[in-house]
């Protein structure tokens, strides 16, 4: 069997709960998921015994689809919107994929992949999301918090300011700087910056604003920044890769949503993840499998994420914070 899994980070993670739900379907199989690099970061480290194959880009993915036909194949799923389109040139007798389930694309992304299963005839055992950490990933981490600024007494809340993809679903940089500054203030707790290499500028300007901030944007890899939230209580972030990664390794999140629909999007694992949608007239206006023009700004700006004020964000978090970290009230 052959999955393609094409896909930004976030959405690498909603299919984990379907990788896993292979091997519980097809114990002795042999499974080969095909992924660009960040899907090889997600994967590589499965207990699963499924191969991972790394395709460089679009091209290299229809390569491989071809060049695996050799091994004689039953099955090609479809686990991402691109990864979809390529499942027809692998040649198998059956295959499934978003095209086969377009007619339930208002599900969660989680949901959508499971159904890709079911379309195949396979059961579906689990709906939770997975990430995969090594000891040394770990070590890294605990050195790095025994030699950085990091107060060891104080309890760590993770924040992501950034959002590789559509950038309207980023809350403003300024209102980061006035949450974190309220929480460090008004609470016992300390204040780290998560994040890849395009969330360093971003990052660079919060920390210049308030040095106190535990910057650690850029400095680590994938899973090095899951055992780094490990580390942490809390992680608020927009809706983004990092915040489906905390939810991978069962940190509670707050999640910023306002061009995407937690409906399709939030993670699970209730009552860890809470979140704030103001849902205007026009929201969403993305959905998964949506198509591309949905990409073309239809506004001047995000008035959506521009609606969710700082003091409700700090509302949660003091909640979160007096009542414990999985007793947050929903908002929308």
């Amino acid at each position: 069997m052959v999955g393609l899994c094409f896909s930004p980070l976030g959405d690498a993670l909603f299919a984990t709960p379907a990788i896993r739900a292979l091997r519980f379907n097809l114990p002795q199989a042999q499974i080969v998921i095909l992924a660009n690099q960040l899907g090889v970061e997600v994967f590589k480290k499965n207990p699963y015994q499924i191969e991972v194959v790394n395709c460089l880009d679009q091209w290299d993915l229809l390569k491989k689809t071809v060049e695996i036909r050799k091994f004689g194949f039953d099955l090609a799923l479809g686990l991402s919107q691109i990864g979809s389109f390529f499942t027809r040139f692998c040649s198998t007798p059956f295959r499934s994929d978003f095209f086969s389930v377009s007619e339930k694309n208002y599900l969660s992304v989680v949901k959508l992949c499971l159904e890709v299963l079911n379309q195949a005839g396979l059961a579906v055992n689990t709906y939770e999301t997975e990430f995969w950490i090594s000891e040394s990933e770990r070590e890294t981490v605990d050195l790095f918090l025994k030699k950085s600024r990091c107060d060891s007494e104080k309890p760590i809340i993770a924040v992501h300011c950034g959002g590789h993809y559509f950038s309207r679903k980023r809350w403003p940089l300024l209102n980061f700087i006035r949450l974190i500054e309220a929480i460090i203030e008004e609470s016992s707790y300390q204040v780290m910056l998560v994040g890849g290499k395009a969330d360093m500028e971003d990052a660079a300007v919060i920390h210049s604003t308030l040095p106190e901030v535990i910057n650690t944007a850029g400095r680590f890899s994938l899973g090095e920044t899951a055992a780094l939230l490990l580390r942490c209580r809390l992680l608020i972030a927009n809706d983004s890769g990092p915040l489906h990664l905390g939810a991978a390794v069962s940190i509670p999140t707050i999640g910023l949503f306002g061009p995407t629909t937690p409906d399709q999007f939030h993670p699970y694992r209730q009552p860890l993840h809470r979140y704030i949608y103001k849902k205007l007239s026009c929201s969403p206006c993305y959905r998964f499998g949506g198509g591309l023009w949905q990409y073309v700004p239809r506004c001047s700006k995000a008035y959506c994420m521009e609606a969710i004020e700082v003091e409700e964000v700090l509302g949660l978090v003091m909640d979160k914070i007096s009542t414990g970290m999985n007793s947050l009230v929903e908002v929308t």
